[in-house]
């Protein structure tokens, strides 16, 4: 794989949006590991206090913004102020339900928290805008999924999230933004709530109490964290891909099943995973993966690290929790 050449970023402003959520925090970490102190954008009107005891960095190693993104002239004020050469926009209300309850958040948030973000930043020299996607967008279609496919989000997130896409594509195309869109496929690894499958399992059994699964003969793409990091600084540090969708995904699928026994097996806890305890989705998709060639191919990227590894490493850091 391609390395990252952090001595490029060394005199310049990074911002994060959403830098204290989990993909922002693992980033955040990684960037203050090699001397680069980033500058987190994110809204937490009520909770600082409690999310500064979670972080696992020194708050005051950053410069932190407390800012609203669907607030045009918060975030017009903000990115004049911080005036940054590289903008990582990870910020994103992420419920996952076909609950239309959610709609109308998703669109403030999602849609125009981005317009009004784009809106800003084509005002600044800007290096780069990195535009963090899901593999959300593709919904139904048969896999693997490419990037030139046309998608079937089935979500108002996902649709919500296609739509940042294209106004993102947009500034690209209409006013040379340097945009690139990374369509991140399902996550895990450190930092993460216990509101995706695989945390869900780690922590119930580390907690001694039944994992509640269907059938589990769906399957899905998961990848690490750390390979995600990968791509985005690597984006980062390629100044001359711009107005590109890319898939980040390890190109392999693995059904819910195997991965919850997987689990088991490594805490010895088998016999509190229950399957066909709660039934399949309607309409459920039974398989999702990526192909991720244009990813090797313009950004030098690779999966570093593999799905058994990283169920190790994920393991091992929600067992350090429970010491």
């Amino acid at each position: 794989m391609q390395q990252v050449d952090f001595k490029s970023f060394s005199n310049k402003k990074i911002l994060i949006t959403g830098g204290f959520g989990f993909v922002g925090t693992n980033l955040v970490v990684n960037l203050l590991s090699n001397k680069i102190k980033p500058i987190i954008l994110d809204y937490l009107p009520n909770e600082l206090e409690h999310v500064q005891k979670e972080l696992p960095f020194n708050i005051n190693d950053v410069q932190f913004h407390n800012t609203d993104i669907r607030k045009r002239d918060e975030i017009l004020h903000t990115l004049e102020e911080v005036n940054p050469a590289f903008i990582i926009h990870l910020a994103s209300m992420t419920d996952l339900t076909k609950d239309f309850q959610h709609a109308h958040l998703s669109v403030d948030i999602n849609i125009k928290g981005t317009l009004n973000l784009l809106e800003a930043a084509n005002s600044l020299e800007l290096t780069k805008f990195i535009f963090l996607s899901t593999s959300d967008v593709y919904g139904g279609v048969a896999p693997p999924f490419q990037e030139t496919q046309n998608v079937l989000p089935a979500s108002p997130y996902s649709v919500s999230k296609i739509a940042s896409e294209h106004y993102s594509l947009m500034f690209s195309r209409i006013y040379n933004l340097p945009v690139t869109v990374l369509r991140a496929f399902n996550l895990f690894g450190r930092y993460q709530l216990p509101n995706r499958v695989i945390p869900y399992i780690i922590t119930e059994l580390l907690n001694g109490r039944e994992v509640k699964l269907t059938e589990g003969e769906q399957k899905r793409e998961f990848n690490y964290i750390d390979n995600l990091i990968d791509a985005i600084l690597l984006s980062l540090n390629n100044y001359e891909v711009h107005g590109e969708i890319i898939n980040v995904g390890c190109g392999e699928s693995i059904a819910i099943r195997e991965i919850a026994l997987k689990i088991g097996n490594k805490l010895e806890s088998i016999d509190k995973i229950k399957f066909g305890a709660i039934p399949y989705r309607e309409n459920e998709i039974w398989d999702m993966y990526c192909d991720n060639s244009k990813a090797k191919r313009l950004l030098g990227w690779e999966p570093r690290i593999n799905m058994e590894n990283g169920l190790i490493n994920t393991i091992k850091w929600f067992e350090s929790k429970y010491d």
